[in-house]
């Protein structure tokens, strides 16, 4: 009952507006230009600020990082990085928690990184149609086993030696690459590109 009558609620503003008179999309186009151009100014700060990020993006060159809840109205804002290694490995540091400026363009405060190193074992396409169109959705399975967390003492010793992770007891297979692996990992970048 309560759908209805939002819905009808919600037609009678549109039948009650005139047609002829143009919705403030300019207003509107420049809140999201505002938003996106302090985004971007806040994330290269994050890069530039943030001693693990900076380490983060100069042992994994090409690195992606982002804020989750940029705008903070649906949980608190925090920083996050990303790498692919050796065609089968991800390496995140994620939800970092950040505090902004006044202007949201300046990272004030952050807290203690944490990082997981996970291993992809198998990547399979999901091609699913739906109404307007058909699309491939990936499923990836991982190395439950071979996961690991580390926090910031491990990240400083895989730091000093300069992104060698057998000083933490690991070592990567890096001779064979999960075949779909850049496909996969390209697709999964973008949903999350759209869904910040």
């Amino acid at each position: 009952m309560r759908s209805i009558i939002s819905i009808f609620a919600l037609s009678l503003v549109f039948v009650g507006c005139d047609s002829k008179k143009e919705w403030p999309t300019r207003v509107r186009v420049a809140e999201v230009q505002k938003v996106q151009s302090d985004y971007e100014a806040a994330l290269e700060d994050a890069n530039r600020s943030i001693p693990c990020a900076v380490e983060f993006a100069r042992l994994f060159p090409g690195a992606k990082s982002g804020f989750s809840y940029y705008i903070g109205g649906a949980g608190p804002t925090s920083f996050y990085m990303e790498a692919d290694l050796y065609g089968k490995y991800e390496l995140t540091m994620p939800g970092l928690p950040v505090t902004f400026d006044a202007s949201r363009r300046k990272v004030i405060s952050f807290g203690e990184p944490e990082f997981i190193l996970r291993e992809l074992t198998e990547l399979r396409k999901i091609r699913k149609v739906g109404i307007d169109a058909a699309f491939t959705n990936w499923s990836g399975s991982y190395n439950m086993e071979g996961q690991r967390r580390l926090g910031a003492s491990e990240w400083k010793r895989i730091v000093a030696a300069r992104g060698d992770f057998s000083v933490i007891g690991f070592t990567f297979v890096t001779n064979r690459p999960l075949p779909g692996f850049r496909e996969y990992r390209d697709s999964t970048i973008r949903d999350s590109l759209m869904n910040h």
